[in-house]
């Protein structure tokens, strides 16, 4: 079974970032997830981080605070939402830590079974690698939205609510206030 993800984000109005915090066996962790573009070629990192960092924290560094699979569903659930904003745009998971690539890697390897009816799934690997010393780190998956129909409607508000395709669930959002009308169909 899988496990349900943190149904209570925050995310900047343009959704390059959001923000959920995390509670496990420890003190609550406020966690990041953001999208950072790469120019014209419509692919955005996703990087996930642990906030506050500090100059003595390593930012890589993603804390296990005995929830991860709900970090992790999390990630999924929220990577949805962005391509549901943005469907044009190719989600790319690749770790700027060995850490984060085994994180993406399990993300990954636990939902994709319900990423496939809403997203092509793809993997990027770096050629020049020689293939017997490839390792997690020499790859990266791409998560690009299926063109599917679909009509959204949200009036002028500070919380976005929603419904997750993936998990079945309500999603709430704080955010800037926006209106925003759109339907997308798919390309012929």
């Amino acid at each position: 079974m899988l496990q349900p993800p943190y149904m209570h984000l925050q995310a900047f109005r343009d959704f390059s970032a959001f923000q959920f915090t995390s509670r496990g066996m420890h003190d609550p962790v406020t966690r990041q997830v953001r999208f950072n573009g790469q120019g014209r070629a419509g692919i955005y990192n996703l990087d996930l981080q642990d906030l506050p960092v500090t100059k003595k924290d390593d930012p890589g560094r993603i804390t296990d605070l005995g929830d991860m699979e709900t970090v992790l569903a999390t990630l999924i659930q929220i990577v949805e939402i962005y391509t549901e904003r943005y469907p044009q745009r190719t989600v790319q998971l690749r770790g700027d830590t060995p850490q984060k690539d085994h994180l993406y890697w399990l993300a990954l390897q636990r939902y994709k079974d319900i990423l496939r009816p809403l997203f092509f799934i793809d993997v990027k690997v770096n050629t020049s690698t020689d293939e017997d010393d490839l390792s997690i780190a020499d790859i990266a998956y791409l998560l690009k939205r299926k063109p599917i129909p679909f009509f959204s409607l949200h009036t002028v508000q500070t919380t976005w609510s929603g419904h997750s395709r993936l998990f079945g669930r309500k999603v709430t959002i704080e955010m800037d206030k926006e209106v925003r009308v759109g339907i997308a169909l798919p390309k012929q």
